[in-house]
């Protein structure tokens, strides 16, 4: 038996002077994605139409609002008005004319107010229940420095 001979790997000059080869190599993203501006990004308003942006409870209490505008409220940078969150039912409280509960995702809590205008409404609320996961669409409100959201979705 002969004991072979171990191969080496093959460096080719690009590599080692770092031609080329090496500008292409890696990952990640460029510098220039994580400055984006809003203005230019995927959440920009379209006719007025504002994108629903996922977010925590705790993006959600360090939301401000804008400069112009005290109704809108601004997240890292994006105007929030349509929000979504994840999150486990806490003291659901059913009355007459709405529903509301506490939603807590692991962040912190959050108010969460369902209007019932329908039965389709009262149907979807009659659903949920203390202790299950959710999925709300809404749109966050302030109301005595408090922030909220008013759900027209709730998963």
């Amino acid at each position: 038996m002969t004991l072979g001979r171990r191969s080496e790997p093959k460096m080719y000059a690009s590599q080692a002077d770092g031609g080329a080869a090496s500008l292409f190599s890696g990952g990640g993203f460029m510098p220039s994605q994580a400055t984006q501006t809003p203005d230019t990004g995927f959440f920009k308003s379209r006719g007025g139409v504002q994108a629903v942006l996922p977010l925590t409870v705790k993006q959600i209490s360090e939301a401000y609002h804008s400069n112009d505008d005290k109704s809108n409220f601004v997240v890292d940078g994006v105007e929030a008005s349509n929000v979504r969150l994840l999150g486990l039912v806490v003291n659901k409280a059913e009355r007459v004319t709405d529903v509301s509960f506490s939603l807590d995702d692991g962040t912190g809590r959050v108010d969460i107010n369902r209007w019932v205008n329908e039965t389709s409404d009262s149907n979807e609320m009659a659903i949920i229940q203390n202790g299950m996961y959710v999925t709300v669409s809404g749109s966050l409100k302030g109301f005595q420095g408090k922030k909220h959201v008013v759900a027209f979705c709730v998963r």
